[in-house]
C-alpha cells in the first residue's frame, strides 16, 4: 500500500479534505500521528465528518455524529471512506460513514443535519468564570514541569502538544495536581491558525478537536491512586450534537465531567461553549482506561 506524505501539523482543512475516489468514495490525503504511532481519533472523527458532508446538500448543516473507534488505524496509509444515504427528507438528511485501511474497518459513523426550524428554545450557561479569557491563561508549554511529568503516567497514547490546537487550561495546578484533580474538567481551545469561511471545514475541524483530552475527566481524579503504575487509553466511542453552527478557529469553553468509570471504561461528558457564552454543543466519549500491567 502506497504512503502518505507527512501532513505539516497546522493545515486542518488539508488534513481533513478527503480526495473523490468515485460516487460515495473518499480517500484521505494525510494523517495525524499520536505519540503511539497509531491515528489521532479527532483525525477519524473529523475525516468522517467531512466525508459525509460532502453528500449532503449544504443547506443542511450538521446536528448530529455518533461514532465508534473499531480498530486504530496508521497516520502514514490513505483511509478508504464510503459513505451511503439513510435518509433524505424535507428536514433531516442522515448519513452512514464507513472507513477501511488495509482491508481492516477501521470506523463507523452516523452523521445527521438538518434545516432549522422555528421552535422554542432555551439553553445552559456557560460555567466559565465572568472575565476569564485563554489568552490570559498558560499553555501546556508553560507548566510547571512536575506537573507535565505526572501527565506521563497516563501513558503515551496522545501528545500533550498539538501544533494545530491553541490549548489553555485555567487554574491548571489544582485541575491537574493529583492531590487536588477532580472528575470535573475545564479548557480552552482552537484552531492554531484561520480556517476558510466553509461551514463544512469549520463542522469536521470541530469534530476534529472534540476529541483533545475530553476523556481526561474520566482519568483526572484517578491520578492520586494510580502511582507509578501506567494506564492504557483508548478511545472507544465517541458522539456530538451541534446546538449551532461551530467556527473552529475561534476560542471554545470546554468543561467536561465523568459521571462514572467503572471495568475499565470511562464516560465523559462535554458542553461547549464559545467566548460569547453561547452554547454550541454537547459531547460524549467513552474510553478504554486500563492498567498496563
Amino acid at each position: 500500500m502506497s504512503r502518505l506524505p507527512k501532513w505539516d501539523e497546522y493545515d486542518v482543512e488539508a488534513l481533513l479534505t478527503p480526495e473523490a475516489i468515485a460516487p460515495g468514495k473518499w480517500r484521505t490525503r494525510y494523517g495525524d500521528a499520536n505519540n503511539n504511532g497509531r491515528s489521532y481519533g479527532g483525525q477519524l472523527l473529523g475525516q468522517a465528518m467531512m466525508a459525509a458532508l460532502m453528500d449532503v446538500p449544504r443547506d443542511r448543516p450538521p446536528t448530529m455524529m455518533q461514532f465508534l473507534f473499531l480498530q486504530g488505524a496508521m497516520p502514514d496509509q490513505p483511509l478508504d471512506f464510503t459513505v451511503t444515504p439513510l435518509q433524505d427528507g424535507k428536514r433531516f438528511s442522515s448519513r452512514h460513514v464507513r472507513a477501511v485501511q488495509a482491508g481492516r474497518t477501521v470506523l463507523d459513523a452516523q452523521v445527521t443535519c438538518a434545516l432549522p426550524l422555528d421552535a422554542p428554545a432555551h439553553a445552559d450557561l456557560s460555567p466559565a468564570p465572568l472575565g476569564e479569557h485563554p489568552l490570559d491563561l498558560p499553555d501546556l508549554a508553560g507548566l510547571d514541569l512536575a506537573l507535565r511529568r505526572g501527565l506521563e503516567r497516563l501513558g503515551g497514547y496522545s501528545k500533550n502538544h498539538k501544533p494545530s490546537v491553541e490549548f489553555r487550561i485555567p487554574d491548571a495546578v489544582r485541575q491537574l495536581s493529583a492531590a487536588t484533580a477532580t472528575e470535573r474538567f475545564r479548557y480552552w481551545m482552537k484552531a492554531r491558525g484561520p480556517l476558510p469561511d466553509n461551514a463544512r471545514i469549520h463542522a469536521a475541524a470541530f469534530a476534529f478537536f472534540s476529541d483533545w483530552w475530553l476523556n481526561f475527566s474520566s482519568l483526572s481524579m484517578h491520578l492520586r491512586d494510580i502511582g507509578p503504575r501506567k494506564l492504557y487509553i483508548s478511545s472507544l466511542n465517541h458522539a456530538i450534537w451541534l446546538h449551532h453552527p461551530v467556527r473552529a478557529d475561534e476560542w471554545l469553553h470546554v468543561e467536561a465531567v465523568s459521571p462514572c468509570a467503572i471495568s475499565g471504561r470511562g464516560l465523559s461528558v462535554a458542553r461547549f461553549h464559545d467566548l460569547q457564552g453561547r452554547f454550541v454543543a454537547s459531547g460524549t466519549q467513552e474510553c478504554l482506561m486500563a492498567y498496563v500491567d
